[in-house]
């Protein structure tokens, strides 16, 4: 009787070692084929629903948030605010932000000699730092801004720092009147470094010097007019306009490719990105420089992975300054 017991006390062990081993295989496909984490870690984000809801992100710039539909701002009065968390845009889109104000927040610029500026940003966020931004669309973004200091503006943001926008796609037009020594205007993002994944655009963008007498450092990019993102497999047709007094650096991808601040090194990757269109601009400087490319305006660093770029893009110099130059 007590081999008995023994030989079904083993049966019983082995039988319950199946069972987890059956349990454990099923949670790992379901983690790894399914995403299940992914998945499960999604339910704990805030859900978006309506514009409102947008709008009181601001009050928690570090939360994760995903968008439960999607979202019209028309009519809705934008003001840009820095984020620091997560959107997911769950495939969602938001339709017709129009901005017409740079947000409150400023950070530091660099131009191509280290010189450093005090600057204002505008877009769906002025900064993001430290945050994400993913599968979501941004359909008939409209900002347009005048301003009277160094001022960068992206559709997504003005700066980022250390984030990433992955996934996403945007079309609309983005307007910069401006003057104060360095500004620019990027289709996904105006200015800073971190990576941008697998985004789609076709936009328009406008940048005017207003003030013949200065000469200021200006820059347009299909993705980001300056700085030194990582940019890989985006699709960008731009429609660029630039009409400047003093020195343009105007890319299908970034107008200035610099690291910054003096000292920093790293390893950037720009690869299988597909650029369409043409920017169209003048330079009104006789010490004209008149950097404009499919790919980058003036690159200032090496990058250390560059592949199977590709594009269609044309540079259309203009050299009549009496009028500027618009869609």
């Amino acid at each position: 009787m007590v081999q008995k017991g023994k030989e079904k006390s083993k049966i019983g062990f082995l039988l319950a070692a199946l069972i987890v081993v059956i349990l454990g295989a099923g949670l790992y496909f379901a983690f790894s084929e399914f995403d299940l984490g992914h998945k499960l870690e999604l339910m704990t984000y805030k859900k978006v629903r309506t514009s409102e809801e947008l709008v009181s992100m601001k009050n928690d710039p570090k939360g994760k948030y995903i968008l439960a539909d999607d979202i019209d701002l028309n009519g809705v009065d934008w003001v840009p605010f820095t984020f620091n968390g997560v959107l997911e845009g769950n495939g969602h889109e938001i339709r017709n932000l129009k901005v017409v104000r740079t947000g409150s927040a400023k950070r530091s610029t660099f131009d191509g000699n280290m010189k450093e500026y005090d600057t204002e940003f505008s877009g769906l966020f002025d900064v993001m730092e430290d945050a994400e931004v993913r599968n979501l669309t941004l359909n008939n973004v409209d900002v347009d801004i005048d301003s009277d200091a160094p001022c960068f503006i992206g559709a997504v943001a003005g700066y980022i720092g250390n984030s990433k926008i992955v996934n996403c796609n945007v079309t609309g037009r983005l307007n910069l009147r401006a003057h104060d020594r360095m500004f620019g205007v990027g289709g996904i993002a105006g200015y800073g470094y971190g990576r941008i994944d697998t985004v789609n655009a076709d936009i328009t963008l406008v940048c005017i010097d207003t003030d013949r007498d200065t000469k200021d450092e200006q820059f347009m990019g299909g993705v980001c007019a300056a700085g030194y993102p990582d940019i890989v497999c985006c699709k960008i047709n731009i429609d660029g306009y630039d009409s400047d007094h003093g020195y343009v650096h105007n890319g299908g991808l970034i107008g200035m490719f610099r690291f910054y601040p003096e000292g920093t090194e790293r390893d950037a990757e720009i690869g299988g990105n597909h650029v369409s269109g043409k920017i169209t601009f003048f330079e009104d400087n006789e010490d004209r420089r008149a950097y404009c490319d499919a790919y980058i305006g003036e690159r200032m660093e090496r990058i250390a992975y560059w592949w199977s770029n590709s594009d269609e893009f044309t540079s259309n110099e203009v050299f009549e300054y009496d009028v500027d130059l618009l869609p």
